[in-house]
C-alpha cells in the first residue's frame, strides 16, 4: 500500500475530489480529508486578543499528531489546513488506485501533492 498527500486552497474542491474517489471504488477508510474551521468565534477573539498566537500554538500540536503517522513531511500541507483549505490523503493498494486519486485529484485543482510513497508493513 502506498500514500500520497494533495492540497487544495479552497476546502469545498478537497471535499468534493474525496466524495468523487469513494463515489469510483476507493474505501472510505482509504480517504482523509483534513480541514478545519479559521471563521470560529473563538478564532477571531484569539486573532483579536493574541494576534493568533493561542490557536497557532494548539494547531502545531494538533498537527504533530494529526499528521505524525504520515510518510510525508506534512508542514507545507498543514499550513494549507490551517489557512482554510483542505488536504486529501489517500491510501492506495493498487497501480490503478493511484492512478485514479492522481486523475481525480488534478481534475479537481489540487494545488500541490507528493509523490506516492510506500507505507511500512506491520
Amino acid at each position: 500500500m502506498s500514500n500520497a498527500l494533495f492540497a487544495f486552497e479552497e476546502r469545498s474542491a478537497g471535499e468534493l475530489a474525496a466524495q468523487r474517489l469513494i463515489s469510483q471504488g476507493l474505501q472510505p477508510s482509504a480517504v482523509q480529508l483534513r480541514t478545519h474551521d479559521v471563521d470560529t468565534p473563538g478564532r477571531q477573539l484569539d486573532e483579536q486578543a493574541t494576534g493568533g498566537l493561542v490557536t497557532n500554538v494548539l494547531d502545531l500540536f494538533q498537527g504533530i499528531f494529526d499528521w505524525g503517522a504520515s510518510p510525508h513531511d506534512a508542514s507545507a500541507y498543514a499550513e494549507t489546513v490551517r489557512r482554510g483549505g483542505a488536504v486529501v490523503s489517500v491510501d492506495a493498494r493498487t497501480e490503478d488506485e493511484r492512478d485514479a486519486a492522481d486523475e481525480v485529484m488534478l481534475a479537481a485543482g489540487c494545488s500541490q501533492h507528493t509523490d506516492w510513497t510506500d507505507l511500512p508493513t506491520h
